[in-house]
């Protein structure tokens, strides 16, 4: 009888060591297996706004210049203040056709405003739009809808407007220096005077391709400002995907006009800092939030005056000629202002963002 040896066992070591090596090899994978899924939403950013970018040539094909934004500056007051006319419409609800949004625009009354108080215009403007909407962005309102308003309580759900994470940089108050200048609540300084305020590309009134003296490969047409909503107003947080809000957010909201909605003229935006604004401005003088503490921006205690992303390290952008470009955080306010002014006569190269 041949007597067969038995096969040892793995000790309780060697097993300790296999989970050891399994728990440091998904360790490194796992980052890896983050920063793809992050390049796969930027990618689709970057196609979002090529997207959009079409939409707005088929709109000045059709009509001899680019849409209106909404949203400019008033030359004839001292100092220049932001003004809002057309019909108190946004520029993405004017590109919706281009889009292949047809249906979604003819629900739209351009005769009403879009926040008409008796709801003419909700059913529009309650679509959500693929296009306009960044997967990098977070969101409060599961369905891309804008979950502070009031016709979430009004009207069967769902309901609500449509949200949006691009805008038209229509104005910017940094000046030729990188210094800043704005008026309202915040006392005037020598760097605040609003007398260096220059409108983008898009802005209250429509633009011709010939009023782009910088060049349309030069100037900016859409930019990101993702997280606008809700979840980060007035200095709300997020901690572990939790979202806190301070006391200030329970108000009262009919009739309200909010500027992360893609009808909203006010979702054009004015840039007064840096991408992301992860430094404080040359010569700031509003207390700085750090982003390590809520995604709000220095200035205005929300990100509604900067291009921001969610993005590491920077932002996309829609220039005028239809190319996305992705600027760096680190990008400087001078050469932000170059890229959004369509006729300051600036000299940008790529290198520089």
């Amino acid at each position: 009888m041949v007597k067969r040896s038995r096969r040892p066992a793995f000790t309780l070591i060697e097993l300790l060591v296999v989970i050891a090596i399994i728990g440091v090899l998904i360790a490194l994978l796992l980052p890896a297996v983050q920063s793809a899924r992050e390049a796969a939403r930027r990618a689709q950013c970057t196609n979002n706004l090529k997207q959009i970018g079409l939409a707005l040539h088929n709109y000045e094909s059709s009509n001899g210049a680019f849409p209106p934004a909404g949203q400019g500056t008033n030359f004839s007051v001292s100092p220049p203040s932001t003004i809002f006319v057309d019909g108190e419409w946004g520029v993405l609800a004017r590109i919706l056709p281009g889009l292949e949004q047809q249906q979604v625009f003819n629900a739209l009354n351009f005769d009403l405003p879009y926040a008409d108080i008796n709801g003419a215009n909700l059913t529009g403007c309650g679509a959500v739009i693929g296009a306009y909407l960044c997967p990098s962005s977070v969101r409060e309102s599961g369905d891309a809808r804008d979950e502070l308003d009031p016709a979430f309580t009004a009207y069967p759900q769902p309901h609500g407007y449509g949200v949006q994470d691009y805008g038209a940089p229509c104005y910017t108050d940094i000046d030729a220096q990188g210094d800043r200048g704005e008026a309202g609540s915040t006392p005037a300084t020598p760097f605040r005077n609003n007398f260096d305020r220059a409108d983008g590309l898009l802005h209250h009134y429509k633009t011709a391709i010939a009023e782009v003296r910088d060049g349309l490969s030069n100037t900016m047409m859409i930019a990101e400002d993702a997280g606008r909503d809700a979840t980060f107003i007035a200095n709300a947080k997020t901690v572990n995907n939790t979202i806190t809000r301070p006391a200030e957010l329970n108000y009262d909201l009919d009739a309200a006009r909010r500027f992360w909605r893609w009808a909203e003229p006010d979702g054009a935006f004015g840039v007064s800092g840096q991408i992301n604004n992860p430094f404080r401005p040359a010569n700031e003088t509003v207390a700085y939030q750090s982003l390590a503490n809520a995604r709000a921006r220095n200035n205005n205690a929300f990100n509604n005056d900067e291009i921001a992303s969610f993005h590491p390290g920077g932002a996309n952008v829609l220039l005028g000629d239809g190319s996305v470009k992705f600027l760096k955080e680190t990008t400087s306010v001078v050469v932000l202002r170059s890229l959004v002014t369509p006729k300051g006569g600036e000299v940008v190269s790529a290198d520089q963002y």
